[in-house]
């Protein structure tokens, strides 16, 4: 059929351009939802660290403020763990306290803490909190750890009797480095640690065995 001199053509070409991507243009994309990914993936676990640091400051600011304010309470206990007193008197936060285990707490990171009482020969009493972080293995995050650890302690430092970082305890190679509270202190003391202390402080144990924080209140 003709319209003005000119023959009907079909609405839709065989021969047409189809309008799909090709397998290189496929491929790009994906490579850049891949690198899309992975940044945020990265992004992600940097937040979530960080906000592991700031629960663990938390966590830890709240025990020793505990011990510190209960340290005179204990005259008439033996010595031996008492982390399950802290428990009861409703001291030690709920997501620290395994149902199973009143020795020990845990913090965010998993880091084992016992609170215990030691009573010396001269009848000197104290009351301790035990740490075991990583400090066998050397990594950026466990060096981060460690410091937020230490100046936790630095922040809290005019109630601590002293801060003791040891390894290989009871070998000829026991390595053992002390720094002082405000109250008991004329050199190395906790309020004067420098970053270079701490790094010292957290790698000075790298390689060694039983590697430990300590820190400790008058009773």
């Amino acid at each position: 059929m003709r319209e003005n001199g000119r023959s009907e053509r079909p609405q839709n070409r065989t021969d047409a351009i189809t309008s799909g991507r090709s397998m290189v243009e496929m491929l790009g994309v994906l490579a850049i939802i891949g690198v899309l990914s992975v940044g945020a993936m990265s992004g992600y676990s940097k937040a979530m660290f960080k906000y592991k640091l700031n629960k663990q400051t938390e966590q830890l600011s709240t025990v020793f403020n505990a011990v510190a304010r209960y340290a005179h309470s204990f005259n008439e206990v033996k010595s031996g763990y008492i982390t399950h007193y802290f428990i009861k008197l409703g001291e030690i936060p709920t997501e620290m306290i395994h149902p199973n285990n009143s020795q020990n707490i845990y913090d965010i990171f998993n880091m084992n803490l016992s609170i215990i009482k030691e009573v010396y020969e001269n009848n000197v009493s104290i009351i301790a909190i035990y740490m075991s972080p990583e400090l066998l293995k050397k990594s950026s995050q466990n060096l981060d750890i460690c410091k937020n650890i230490i100046l936790t302690i630095k922040e809290n430092s005019d109630s601590v009797r002293y801060l003791q970082t040891y390894s290989d305890v009871g070998t000829d190679n026991e390595n053992r480095v002390i720094y002082y509270g405000d109250n008991h202190c004329t050199k190395n003391c906790i309020r004067d640690i420098t970053l270079d202390d701490i790094y010292r402080l957290c790698t000075t144990h790298f390689n060694k065995e039983k590697a430990s924080l300590y820190v400790d209140w008058f009773v």
